[in-house]
């Protein structure tokens, strides 16, 4: 997810100035439980499909497993993203209270620009340090304040809630953006700014040739509330795409971040 995130937050710091970006209450935050969007024992793959190019540039690999770390159990999700020859380039675990389903840490490391950044979460609390090119920065973020949703739990959060994104008409929540916090705070600028006000809407219903079969699925848009912002940015930018299929559990099985369509071709669930 690094890379949908780094597309997203990579012009944006330029014009969030220019953006009167409105926080409302909502009734979902972060630290909600995703215990029924955890699939111990599962494993899913995609292509990475360039569409201008028409070819295939790599994979992304995720299994989730039930782990125990001084004393309590854990459901994580490992993933593993790949050059088309399986050269692993970025890696990341994201940990979940086997019982509550309620997420801890994230740890992600990028192989290609010697950069970690661990997040960890306790309350409402994020804690966040990363690690770069031998230099170390910190800082934490109250998520309860804008109710917001980090954006490596982010899918998690649209399983969860597909069937009231699909009922209601622009869907609001928060996105909270690590990498832009970071950005922001190189900079010395407020980390508030990495909070962004987003829509989910239902795009489209759609049938879907997967690796299981003919499949119907549910394309959720979501893109910035603020239309000052998808003024200054260009589309691809802004706006992502995700498919998930139209029956729980909401399998994730296609995304559309810029020129990159990421197509599921493994879906394996434990018995």
């Amino acid at each position: 997810m690094r890379n949908l995130e780094k597309i997203f937050s990579q012009k944006i710091i330029f014009n969030l100035f220019l953006v009167c970006i409105m926080i409302q209450p909502e009734s979902v935050d972060a630290m909600d439980s995703y215990i029924r969007e955890l699939l111990p024992g599962s494993r899913t793959s995609f292509k990475h499909w360039n569409l201008e190019r028409s070819e295939v540039t790599g994979f992304s690999h995720y299994h989730y497993e039930e782990l125990f770390k001084e004393g309590a159990r854990f459901v994580v999700e490992k993933n593993e993203n790949t050059k088309p020859d399986g050269e692993v380039f970025t890696r990341k675990t994201l940990w979940f209270e086997s019982d509550s389903g309620v997420p801890k840490w994230y740890e992600e490391e990028d192989l290609r620009e010697d950069f970690r950044i661990v997040n960890t979460y306790s309350m409402k609390m994020m804690k966040t340090r990363l690690e770069k090119s031998g230099n170390v920065m910190e800082f934490e973020t109250d998520l309860s304040k804008e109710k917001a949703v980090p954006f490596e739990v982010v899918i998690f959060f649209l399983r969860k809630n597909l069937i009231n994104i699909v009922q209601t008409e622009d869907y609001l929540f928060t996105l909270f953006l690590p990498l832009l916090a970071l950005e922001l705070e190189e900079k010395g600028l407020p980390r508030s700014m990495s909070m962004i006000r987003m829509v989910a809407e239902l795009k489209e219903k759609i049938n879907l040739e997967t690796t299981l079969g003919r499949m119907k699925g549910l394309k959720i848009l979501i893109f910035p509330q603020s239309g000052i912002l998808r003024a200054l940015l260009p589309r691809e930018k802004t706006h992502f795409e995700f498919t998930f299929s139209a029956e729980a559990p909401y399998h994730l099985l296609e995304f559309e971040v810029g020129e990159t369509r990421h197509i599921l071709t493994q879906l394996f669930l434990k018995q």
